[in-house]
């Protein structure tokens, strides 16, 4: 189980060099370089905060622990941002790196991984910029703030091991990169991102099977300023299941196939 942990822990200045080459790929050729990965997010924001607050309000006054709006959202679509570009990146990151592939004794297992690293540090330094929105809306985080590193290690585990077995399905199956791609939209709906998971009424309780419905409560318990406690426990447990579920698969399925990805490749 500890597996991805391990990994990292083992090959972190490998780890950190496949980070840095991912992101001078990424955004070498953009003008605006970095930018674009706060950017990304708060246009979104800025879009859902006029849909849902002035073209078809949402009844928030039934759900006070989402305000103020603004906060929640972007609480939430930053670690969104992070999973999605870090899953559908780290897809086809084997068939992209076939000249290290090749080398013997490679850790194949790094190079979804370090995918998943770079766009980590995304996250890291984007997380900062809800400060502005608390002294905007003249808010004080709550002592829970420091526990905000339980859910950054949490989703990074899930998303570790949800890249893993993407990229490895994706050594044989190269239409897998494109099958992430077209589930992102409907995944981003199946999270709680701009709404509560108990505003999903009777489907409430189907969204557990979203490895991030857990995290993002998390993410909300710690950021939000009246975020209330009483589901913290069943999103604590979601989230280890999912984590620890995930790495398990991802291992499993890593000690099958590691062997042969050369030859696939």
């Amino acid at each position: 189980m500890p597996h991805l942990t391990s990994s990292l822990t083992r090959h972190c200045e490998l780890v950190a060099l496949l980070a840095r080459k991912e992101w001078h790929i990424r955004y070498r050729s953009a003008k605006l370089g970095y930018a674009w990965a706060v950017l990304q997010p708060l246009m979104l924001m800025a879009v859902l905060l006029t849909m849902f607050g002035y073209v078809w309000p949402l009844e928030r006054e039934k759900f006070p622990e989402t305000n103020p709006y603004s906060l929640f959202l972007l609480s939430g679509l930053f670690p969104w941002h992070f999973a999605s570009v870090a899953f559908s990146s780290a897809t086809p990151s084997f068939p992209s790196s076939r000249k290290l592939i090749l080398l013997a004794n490679f850790p194949r297992d790094i190079l979804p991984l370090g995918v998943v690293a770079a766009h980590l540090v995304n996250l890291l330094l984007t997380l900062p910029l809800l400060i502005p929105l608390y002294l905007y809306h003249r808010e004080t985080p709550t002592w829970w703030i420091l526990a905000l590193p339980l859910p950054i290690a949490l989703q990074t585990i899930i998303v570790g091991g949800m890249s893993l077995i993407s990229a490895l399905i994706c050594v044989r199956f190269t239409d897998t990169f494109f099958l992430v791609q077209a589930l992102l939209l409907p995944w981003f709906y199946a999270t709680p991102i701009f709404y509560t998971r108990t505003a999903a009424g009777r489907f409430a309780d189907w969204l557990w099977l979203n490895p991030l419905t857990g995290v993002m409560e998390l993410y909300r318990q710690c950021l939000m300023p009246d975020w209330p406690t009483e589901h913290l426990p069943a999103s604590l447990l979601a989230s280890a299941l999912w984590a620890g579920g995930l790495t398990a698969v991802s291992a499993w399925l890593l000690r099958r196939n590691e062997a042969t990805i050369a030859d696939w490749i």
